[in-house]
């Protein structure tokens, strides 16, 4: 890929929503300092006040088109064109912050001068977008429209619109477990891992469907075992370890190298676990 260049994911913050300069309108951004930035490169935009009552808001997605020349003293001037906008934009609460932050964190770290977004942030933004109404896609459309045509049972309907936000159970299980990659296999690529369910989700509670607790981070490949009830995993010696349906030992055998495996705990314990109910297993395990 020499030569390839990529773009980059910036994180801009704007006090009172630009106020130095009028509200922000999408169309160009100021930095006092000089900028390294490239045509191309993604800008999440937040605005807020930190002097009265500290309200933020998230303004979405906006891509860097060029530098222009400056209109305002001490400042340069940097295009942008809209790439996911929020109109009007989403507040963002305390809570959401990622763990230990706060407000003052926030906004006084470099992440909000154009450097580049944090994994955290990133991931609280694009959870925020696609769980806007604003961006609802088209299967949750088709869903609600068919709750509201169809005078019968929704569960199912309701089942799948909640499935739909799995961003943040994925970003509990990781803080729970303390890791980033495959519990069992240690993959570490995030478009490979998927925060499966230990307590399926029609089963479970209110407050177990995005409960850290209740989910593993696993390769997509052992994700479906795990769902397909081929593979489970049993307490032993303070660990979890593998546990082969035997109708199919021989092929996974074959085609995984697993035997012997255990699930990396990291900071989960077994008895966080199994307060939940870890194993999924089917009638023939």
């Amino acid at each position: 890929m020499e030569g390839q260049k990529f773009m980059a994911n910036r994180h801009l913050y704007n006090k009172d929503a630009l106020s130095e300069f009028g509200e922000f309108n999408g169309v160009a951004m100021y930095s006092a300092r000089p900028t390294t930035i490239s045509t191309g490169d993604l800008i999440y935009v937040v605005s807020g006040n930190t002097d009265k009552k500290q309200r933020y808001f998230f303004h979405g997605i906006y891509r860097y088109t060029s530098e222009e020349e400056t209109d305002k003293p001490g400042r340069r001037k940097y295009l942008i064109e809209a790439f996911t906008p929020l109109v009007p934009p989403l507040e963002i609460t305390r809570a959401m912050l990622p763990e230990g932050d706060s407000f003052n964190t926030f906004i006084g770290s470099q992440i909000t001068s154009l450097e580049l977004v944090r994994d955290d942030y990133k991931a609280l933004y694009d959870e925020m977008i696609a769980t806007s109404d604003q961006y609802k896609s088209s299967i949750e459309k088709d869903i609600e429209e068919m709750t509201r045509a169809e005078s019968r049972d929704t569960s199912v309907a309701r089942e799948l619109l909640c499935r739909l936000g799995q961003g943040e159970f994925k970003r509990n299980v990781m803080k729970v477990w303390g890791s980033k990659a495959c519990a069992l296999t240690g993959i570490d690529v995030p478009e490979m891992l998927i925060a499966s369910h230990i307590k399926p989700w029609a089963e479970c509670e209110e407050g177990e469907h995005r409960n850290g607790c209740n989910g593993i981070l696993l390769a997509s490949h052992i994700d479906k075992l795990f769902d397909s009830h081929l593979i489970t995993f049993r307490e032993g010696g303070g660990s979890f370890l593998l546990e082969v349906h035997p109708n199919y030992v021989a092929t996974l055998d074959k085609h995984f190298n697993l035997r012997g495996r255990r699930l990396e705990l990291g900071a989960m314990t077994p008895t966080n676990s199994r307060a939940l109910g870890i194993l999924r297993t089917s009638p023939q395990m």
